[in-house]
């Protein structure tokens, strides 16, 4: 067998050239090896992935897994074979990068089970776990994610409440359901953000507009663009002061009572009262950089990717540090 890193980029590319972009994304983590079956000239396709995105593969029609190794193959004067040899390799992934991989897993159970494949006795654990982290994790990358069902009995009484007797019809409201979300993941794939993503606050606003400043920015292209980011930053930090703010409580270090868009003194204030003395002024300080940079970005002509990219990493940063003030990403 023949372990190549080459032969993977040559598989996502011809897959990108198919358009396929879903199957080249899933590679992204991937090795291969490549070889003979006797002498028949029939090639062996072995892909090693970790968690989840062997299951993900596995999960994929075999027309599907036949591409990848059409994919794998494409410059080499071997017989395609009908599928793939997955194999389990390395650590298992989570995080962000397992969105992708978890949005197919999902797609293709909802498939399964309604079409005679796999029992909702079986997988419906598994289902509502990752339904829960996909409601989660897409609403943190900004990916909207309209999946009603939590359960698969709920997918069950769904299907049959419709009336959709056939296969097919059940099969082409799940792939509906899954197409936007599955799109975006892989737009993520090939064009991955500069700022690093952090897990979820609990602070619902403040989650949902560090999302929609995350969407912003992965579709900004012009100057205005980039400039409308510093603003969408600074209404994140205004949540985040709201969150932990308390009037009468904390106060800030001028005695000015910061009013309910203020901010830097409602962040201050209440660092300060958290964690008080010469000891902690940089904590204090990071929180009013973040702020400071983002109004600058906002009324800045000339903003640019760069700075925006500054801008959303100091925001993100700084809802991080006063999360671990709160107690919220311990």
């Amino acid at each position: 067998m023949t372990d190549s890193a080459s032969d993977g980029e040559t598989a996502r590319a011809y897959l990108d050239s198919l358009r396929r972009g879903d199957l080249s994304a899933l590679l992204l983590h991937v090795r291969f090896e490549y070889g003979t079956l006797g002498v028949s000239n029939e090639g062996v396709v072995v892909v090693k992935a970790p968690q989840p995105f062997v299951e993900a593969l596995s999960a994929l029609p075999q027309r599907d897994r036949k591409r990848i190794a059409e994919a794998v193959l494409s410059r080499r004067d071997l017989r395609v074979p009908e599928d793939i040899v997955l194999k389990k390799w390395g650590d298992p992934l989570d995080g962000p990068a397992t969105l992708l991989p978890d949005l197919i897993i999902h797609r293709e159970m909802m498939i399964a089970v309604a079409t005679g494949g796999q029992s909702i006795q079986d997988v419906d654990d598994y289902y509502s776990a990752r339904q829960a982290r996909l409601v989660e994790g897409c609403a943190a990358a900004g990916i909207k994610y309209e999946n009603p069902h939590d359960s698969l009995w709920d997918w069950y009484n769904h299907w049959k409440t419709e009336g959709w007797g056939t296969y097919a019809e059940r099969r082409e409201y799940v792939r509906k359901l899954f197409a936007g979300p599955v799109a975006a993941a892989v737009a993520r794939v090939n064009s991955p953000s500069p700022v690093t993503e952090r897990e979820p606050t609990g602070w619902e606003r403040v989650d949902r507009s560090l999302a929609k400043v995350r969407q912003q920015f992965s579709m900004a292209a012009a100057e205005e663009d980039w400039q409308a980011i510093g603003l969408v930053c600074r209404e994140v930090l205004i949540s985040l002061g709201q969150a932990v703010y308390i009037e009468g409580l904390h106060e800030s270090a001028d005695g000015v009572k910061p009013s309910a868009t203020d901010a830097k003194r409602m962040l201050e204030a209440y660092v300060r009262h958290e964690l008080p003395g010469e000891g902690y002024k940089e904590v204090r300080a990071h929180a009013r950089a973040a702020v400071d940079l983002a109004v600058h970005l906002q009324h800045r002509r000339t903003a640019t990717r760069r700075l925006a990219a500054l801008c959303l990493e100091a925001t993100s940063s700084a809802v991080a540090v006063v999360a671990i003030i709160a107690g919220r990403n311990l």
